[in-house]
């Protein structure tokens, strides 16, 4: 089911499944208590989704849709440089990746429970970024700021060389300000790189 597509009772499905996701645990979180929270029954909770696993499938799709509207948002403003909407594009990855899961053991809990089962959701939420990173690269390219020869493959290598910071690996690492000084640093070796490249070039 696109998430788009998605009906009033649905998105009450997914709205009180996800509070007790994070708030009980996904592993102690049951069909029957989310569709005691929706005033339905049980049997009618799986016309909507055949089971709790595709409820928490559906609630990250609808995160990546609004994570990936967010970033769009970003680095759509014409009055920042390529470079300017690169660092911006891994900062707010790792912003909202802190904010959704440092210090929150449930939050992290859904994300590992979800990937063990449905690893392709990580794929496509991987996937969805790079689409928007590789613009960003293309533009650098055009520009002449960057040297790219496949930009695709390039937003993979430095998604790959950021992922300690903008995943839910942040659950388990330190300080947010200590985190994007080091984010920071490795945005800066990107940047040198791409400038070394454009000058051989």
């Amino acid at each position: 089911m696109p998430t788009e597509n998605l009906d009033e009772t649905s998105k009450e499905i997914l709205d009180a499944a996800s509070r007790r996701f994070l708030h009980y645990g996904y592993s102690k979180t049951t069909m029957s208590e989310i569709a005691k929270d929706c005033n339905m029954s049980t049997g009618n909770l799986y016309r909507y989704f055949p089971s709790k696993l595709d409820i928490a499938e559906m609630f990250v799709a609808v995160l990546r849709r609004e994570h990936i509207e967010q970033l769009r948002a970003e680095l759509d403003n014409p009055a920042h440089s390529p470079a300017e909407k690169l660092r911006e594009f891994f900062l707010m990855k790792f912003r909202l990746a802190y904010e959704r899961f440092h210090n929150k053991p449930k939050a992290f809990e859904l994300s590992t429970s979800l990937l063990s089962e449905r690893p392709k959701v990580a794929l496509e939420w991987e996937e969805a970024e790079g689409r928007v990173l590789s613009e960003v690269l293309m533009q650098g390219d055009a520009e002449g700021v960057f040297a790219i020869t496949n930009p695709h493959e390039t937003a993979k290598i430095l998604q790959d060389a950021a992922y300690r910071f903008t995943s839910p690996a942040v659950f388990h690492e330190g300080e947010f300000d200590d985190l994007a000084k080091e984010l920071n640093g490795v945005i800066d070796l990107m940047l040198d790189g791409f400038a070394w490249r454009v000058a051989k070039a």
